[in-house]
């Protein structure tokens, strides 16, 4: 009999506008969801089958500690209920794969025992939240029924997760999209996942998102088809997540990886507090009445690309909102005079792109947009489709304009002058609406937003592969509306291959 088996795709994101004004509540970001995806796959392991070797970590199937004389009560077996490994099927798998035994003492909650030495922040923590909130619904024989002998938990990413560069350099192939297009999906990296580099896409959200809802699906505890159970992946998701870092962060990396494509307002951090502080559960808490995150429908116009790169130079991101969080606490009221600003022009950027999607009935709307691929968008006609395009273009340069001048007054290298010179070269080219640093900013990334047509892409590549002053290298990955979804792993290229055994 074939294992049953659970996938469950979660997209990368990019924060188009709204960097460091999503962390307050009074602002909103645009966060875009991407077509790279991170799957986490869920198969039970066979009755009397073990998911990794025994190791030399003392058995969890050993009694607790005696209890102490007089008191009255006697101490319950230690019980191993099930071996859960988790495997990242892109790395080295002797540094890659985290095994853990499921312990029940008494009618106390399922507690994880490491089987190894081998440890995963992000996984661990996310294993312990799921079976925490899994025991509260179903109880110790419940749980200890669904999970059986134990379970296999494969984790892959697409490949633009991760930078590909040394894998271009030892094919020979120059940084292009006709490149990346040739290297093997899933492709395997030399190094374990903790000296890997990754491209800014929010790899540990969906990671953990996608790892929540394959868990919850297989478990059928959720149906992540329902958006009231996807509501309550997310909770869930957030909380891991945030336990994780050590922090509450602003979750639209976890709420991209969920909903996809949308205009995101965070939740209040006072959510969570019950969790960092030991006074709730893990179901109290995700089924709280205080959530109160905002996700409103958005997407791309038709016809709109976005483009991706990666900036090989690097940004220390928890250092950047460091250092703005301080300027803003120092200067109150300057910090919010500027952040009212580009929150205005963040909400003109979505208003523009809103009407362009309204605009998509106007029975022109494809011809201009193609008519429109070849020329400067300065120099489009005011008709109405290229009146629209023309306004995005500037309320883009608004958006800039007002983190370079949050750069300048913070002293943090938001938009780098280097970064500058990018994306003013790009943005000069035809069809191309202009371009930005997503997030947090730095020397991390780049995204270009172009008419979808060959000249453009060509024109953006070739700046890109011409550019000396940085690395730039470009990633596949574009606009995707999709959140999390069902996976069949013979509907995605060289996911079957991956997930098969060795």
């Amino acid at each position: 009999m074939s294992q049953r088996q659970t996938i469950v795709s979660a997209p990368g994101k990019v924060l188009l506008a709204g960097g460091y004004l999503v962390l307050d509540r009074a602002y909103t970001g645009l966060v875009v969801a991407t077509s790279s995806r991170f799957y986490a796959s869920v198969s039970d392991v066979p009755a009397g089958a073990a998911s990794v070797p025994t190791s030399s970590f003392p058995s969890a199937s050993t009694s607790v500690a005696a209890t102490p004389a007089g008191s009255g009560r006697a101490t319950p077996q230690r019980v191993k209920s099930a071996r859960v490994s988790v495997t990242a099927g892109q790395f080295p798998k002797d540094a890659s794969t985290w095994a853990y035994d499921v312990v029940f003492a008494g009618e106390n909650a399922p507690k994880l025992v490491p089987a190894h030495e081998a440890r995963n922040k992000f996984v661990e923590v996310t294993l312990s939240n799921v079976l925490l909130y899994a025991g509260e619904r179903l109880g110790r024989d419940g749980l200890a029924r669904k999970l059986g002998a134990g379970l296999d938990v494969v984790v892959l990413a697409n490949n633009d997760f991760y930078s590909q560069r040394e894998q271009l350099a030892a094919a020979n192939l120059p940084p292009r999209l006709e490149s990346l297009a040739a290297l093997e999906p899933f492709c395997p990296l030399p190094r374990p996942i903790g000296n890997t580099n990754k491209t800014g896409l929010g790899s540990s959200a969906a990671l953990v998102t996608s790892l929540v809802a394959a868990l919850l699906q297989h478990l059928g505890l959720a149906d992540v088809a329902s958006a009231a159970d996807r509501d309550e992946i997310h909770s869930l998701a957030q909380a891991a997540h945030c336990l994780a870092q050590g922090k509450v962060g602003s979750g639209f990396d976890v709420a991209s990886a969920v909903y996809g494509t949308h205009v995101y307002r965070r939740f209040s951090p006072s959510v969570l507090e019950p969790l960092f502080n030991g006074t709730g559960s893990v179901l109290s808490v995700v089924r709280s009445d205080a959530w109160d995150t905002e996700q409103r429908p958005f997407r791309l116009p038709r016809g709109l690309r976005m483009m991706l790169a990666d900036v090989d130079a690097g940004t220390d991101t928890p250092s950047f909102v460091g250092k703005v969080l301080a300027w803003r606490k120092d200067k109150p009221e300057e910090a919010k005079k500027l952040w009212d600003r580009v929150d205005e022009s963040n909400r003109e950027l979505e208003a523009c792109l809103a009407a362009l999607v309204d605009a998509e009935k106007e029975p022109s709307y494809d011809q201009v947009i193609a008519e429109a691929a070849s020329r400067p968008i300065t120099e489009l006609s005011d008709g109405k489709v290229e009146a629209l395009l023309k306004r995005t273009r500037d309320a883009i340069l608004r958006v800039r304009a007002g983190m370079q001048a949050m750069s300048s007054a913070s002293g943090v290298a938001i938009e780098p002058v280097e970064q500058t010179r990018l994306l003013d070269t790009c943005s000069a080219c035809p069809g191309v609406l202009g371009g930005g640093v997503p997030g947090a900013g730095g020397y991390d990334a780049v995204w270009v937003l172009a008419l979808d047509a060959k000249a453009p892409v060509a024109s953006v590549e070739t700046v890109w592969g011409g550019w000396s002053e940085m690395s730039v290298c470009p990633l596949s990955a574009r606009q995707s509306d999709g959140g999390l979804q069902l996976e069949m792993s013979q509907a995605v290229p060289g996911l079957a291959a991956r997930l098969s055994p060795a």
